[in-house]
């Protein structure tokens, strides 16, 4: 679904809580020290991922997703029905 663009905020969501989790569970040091340390943060393995899904999540899928195709098809649907 996340390649197709479909539901891609929610997904992303889930998967920004996924890696919390996995900065929780695997490197629980670099989490805890974000701001007394935030080289550690980024040199982390799970930073990479967690970055990654939280751009989903900010700016969704992109121009040529499913759910941009959706919106431009029922807002034009709508416009010309009024």
């Amino acid at each position: 679904m996340l390649i197709l663009g479909l539901g891609s905020r929610l997904i992303g969501l889930l998967l920004a809580g996924n890696m919390l989790v996995a900065y929780w569970t695997a490197d629980r040091e670099a989490l805890t020290s974000i701001f007394s340390d935030p080289g550690k943060f980024y040199v982390a393995d799970p930073y990479t991922f967690l970055f990654a899904a939280l751009m989903v999540l900010i700016f969704g899928a992109g121009l040529f997703s499913i759910d941009a195709l959706l919106a431009r098809r029922l807002g034009e649907h709508f416009a010309n029905t009024k």
